[in-house]
């Protein structure tokens, strides 16, 4: 292979469009657009230059974890209600007791 600098865009036959990482005499590393990062003997790999520009990358974050104070406040309502609704089955069943 005829030696490209790191960051050049180039085609391979089986991966496509990629951008080269990185350059040593044994290995060269490509970043794939659709087939991720990929090793290759520097000597071997059949690589084409490429005018191509890259995709666009899609800017989706990761979504927040929430709050601590938040999710022990919604823990603690939570807990209320549970609480709230066992005392008045509670409440239910002795008056259906005594009633009878």
């Amino acid at each position: 292979m005829k030696s490209m600098p790191v960051t050049s865009r180039v085609n391979h036959q089986k991966y496509g469009l990629g951008v080269i990482t990185e350059v040593d005499p044994q290995y060269t590393t490509i970043e794939f657009d659709e087939h991720g990062q990929k090793k290759f003997v520097t000597d071997i790999v059949s690589l084409a230059s490429s005018d191509e520009p890259p995709p666009k990358r899609r800017r989706g974050g990761r979504k927040k974890a929430a709050t601590s104070t938040t999710s022990k406040t919604t823990t603690k309502a939570a807990a209320k209600t549970r609480t709230k609704a066992a005392a008045k089955t509670r409440t239910k069943a002795a008056a259906k007791t005594a009633a009878s």
